[in-house]
């Protein structure tokens, strides 16, 4: 085969590779608009998240378009690639979570409480799903990971009366 008998394969993915890449340039340049004016942080995260997807799914729909609909057996391989890719990629954040989880679950850390962990000890000023924010002496913010919290030694100065009894 020559190499514009490619043609109909080339176009598609090098147009579906500007789109998805259109869609993350705009939404850099949207989120950097946004903060200059002034927006929340949550509302440019959105915005920046929107956008990309847009791309993204611009850039689908045009792969889609030009090859067709998957087979169910190449639509399962598809969606196994991208599940194990995933949770791979995840896999310390899927640990933090379910740390996190335990730890609410156990009662052994509430907002407010003084730890220690690892040499650092400070007040309890967030708990989040991936990470716990520490309050240090000086003022100072500590992020410390759920996974760390759980495994490793921590000590609790705040929970004497609230849990006696149960430990």
């Amino acid at each position: 085969m020559a190499w514009p008998d490619y043609l109909p394969y080339i176009v598609p993915l090098v147009t579906a590779v500007a789109l998805a890449a259109l869609g993350y340039f705009l939404s850099s340049y949207s989120a950097r608009w946004l903060r200059q004016k002034g927006a929340p942080p949550a509302a440019v995260r959105t915005v920046r998240v929107s956008v990309s997807l847009m791309g993204l799914l611009l850039a689908a729909a045009v792969l889609f378009v030009a090859f067709g609909p998957l087979t169910v057996a190449s639509g399962l391989t598809l969606s196994a690639i991208v599940g194990l890719a995933a949770t791979l990629a995840l896999q310390t954040t899927i640990g933090n979570v379910i740390a996190g989880f335990i730890l609410l679950r156990n009662r052994v850390l509430r907002l407010n409480d003084t730890i220690q962990i690892g040499g650092i000890t400070g007040q309890v000023v967030r708990v989040g799903l991936v990470t716990a924010w520490l309050r240090l002496p000086d003022g100072s913010l500590a992020s410390v990971s759920n996974a760390n919290l759980l495994s490793g030694p921590m000590v609790n100065k705040s929970t004497s009366d609230r849990l006696k009894g149960e430990y």
